[in-house]
């Protein structure tokens, strides 16, 4: 029942299923947790190597067609015939595959009320992250990263019930927006396969020490408020590598001054994407709320001392961050002795799909909240009998939850209980539920549960940057022929 986090590999595919979804980015990130790894796409060619081919205009076997082609030409024009507009060590890239995530992307972008940026740009941009997209899949293949087929199903299916769709459903609405159901289940796969290839190469990597622990326990004020400060953000990347040419890099400047002069004189998110629309798929605009703890180390001190309203560039490997303070707040709790509401509950879950319906899953639990008041079972035993997550074999028991522990729906239901209460059956983003709190208290949160969330946060706040510099390495030694 805890909240979900993950972390894109690829941004390319959180925009993919995010245009096939019509979702947000996070609501599909949220959807996309996945533990175990995933078996790459089909390359044609040898395994990923620091060599070239052997000659730039050999063609791969099994492509035919011309090679040459324009950047902006129509995703209409003369589909009939491909050709390569990119070779990632010895692998390659088509024209056609292109101009489908291209027209997926705009799509996204049509349905949000973008203006569409321009062509030129835009396919610039979608072939580089296709390019890092290929690299790191190779690397996969040839590292032995593998994913079994119900690996991906359970993927889907967890998707489609996150959005609350049968798998039925979800196929039909992926069909209704115009994407290949099996073409999806591969970017499903392939996204596996980058988040396993992350957290072997990068994430597995990153250490936490007891020095570091202390220390990020230590910033906190120990009899200082029961919630830690957050921060509501926006983040414009204009991509800049450190490497780029002196004209590159001046157009950079030059757009991350102009960015900024908005955002000082009052411009909203959605004013500067129609003044800059290529910078809807940078992987920026609004970041939301978060706590100083869970941004990059690089904008904490901008982030945690500049007034509302306040703006700033910042330079990274990657390019110019125009960041700007929208809102501040208290938010989670803090970790600190403060004493803190706790709630010791149970639950029973349904969770719907092809085979349950949500007129089936309330059914159930109306009948079970009748053997309940009716004294026919306990709570206990029903839990056992029909619940279908982890704590069914402990009767449901939750254990003690903090605030933030499980998704809004559930703890807004949750808090309205008294000790002893039974919900009414409610739904959240998991399935349907009852839940009944047993026990609350009035308790700070143990030492180790603050060592624990001290780890996650240093943990999440390296990882970010360590996979920027870990994949910007890896380019680097990434033979990439581009025949735009």
């Amino acid at each position: 029942m805890s909240t979900m986090h993950s972390r894109f590999g690829t941004p390319l595919m959180g925009i993919l299923l995010g245009a096939a979804l019509g979702l947000p980015l996070h609501a599909v990130a949220q959807s996309l947790k996945m533990p175990q790894a995933g078996k790459p796409a089909t390359v044609i060619g040898a395994p990923a190597n620091n060599t070239s081919p052997a000659k730039a205009s050999t063609t791969p076997s099994g492509i035919t067609g011309k090679l040459s082609g324009t950047l902006g030409e129509s995703t209409q024009s003369a589909p009939e015939i491909d050709g390569i507009v990119a070779i990632v060590n010895s692998d390659i890239i088509t024209r056609s595959e292109l101009n489908r995530q291209v027209a997926q992307i705009e799509r996204q972008m049509t349905r949000r009320g973008v203006q569409l940026p321009d062509r030129l740009l835009l396919r610039k941009q979608v072939l580089d992250r296709m390019i890092n997209d290929r690299a790191q899949l190779q690397l996969a293949n040839d590292t032995g990263i593998r994913v079994d087929d119900a690996q991906v199903d359970a993927t889907m299916a967890r998707i489609a019930e996150q959005n609350n769709m049968s798998m039925e459903s979800f196929m039909e609405r992926l069909r209704d927006d115009g994407v290949s159901p099996t073409r999806f289940r591969e970017e499903v796969k392939n996204e596996m396969t980058v988040a396993r290839l992350r957290e072997r190469d990068v994430e597995s990597r990153i250490q936490v020490s007891d020095a570091e622990i202390q220390a990020f326990l230590a910033s906190k004020t120990p009899n200082g408020p029961a919630n830690k400060p957050e921060v509501n953000w926006v983040q414009f990347l204009i991509k800049a590598p450190q490497d780029a040419s002196g004209n590159v890099l001046n157009q950079a400047q030059t757009k991350a001054a102009a960015v900024e002069k908005m955002l000082k004189a009052g411009a909203s998110t959605a004013d500067v994407l129609k003044a800059y629309p290529e910078l809807a798929i940078a992987g920026t605009g609004a970041m939301g709320w978060q706590g100083y703890d869970a941004v990059p180390s690089l904008f904490t001190e901008f982030l945690s001392k500049a007034d509302t309203n306040g703006v700033s560039t910042v330079r990274s490997p990657n390019g110019f961050h125009v960041l700007k303070v929208l809102e501040r707040r208290d938010g989670a709790t803090s970790l600190d002795a403060t004493p803190v509401t706790q709630t010791h509950a149970r639950h029973i879950l349904i969770k719907t799909g092809p085979d349950i319906s949500d007129t089936e899953a309330k059914r159930r639990l109306n009948f079970a909240l009748e053997q309940l008041k009716n004294g026919q079972a306990t709570f206990e035993d029903l839990a056992k009998r029909y619940s279908q997550d982890g704590s069914a074999s402990k009767g449901g028991d939750l254990g003690w939850l903090y605030p933030g522990d499980t998704v809004p729906e559930f703890e807004r239901e949750m808090n309205q209980l008294p000790v002893g209460g039974i919900s009414p059956v409610f739904q959240s983003r998991f399935g349907f539920h009852i839940v009944q709190v047993t026990e609350r208290r009035q308790q700070a949160a143990s030492e180790e549960r603050q060592r624990q969330a001290a780890r996650q946060a240093i943990r999440a706040n390296k990882a970010e940057e360590a996979y920027n510099e870990w994949l910007r390495q890896l380019r680097d030694r990434t033979y990439v022929d581009i025949r735009l």
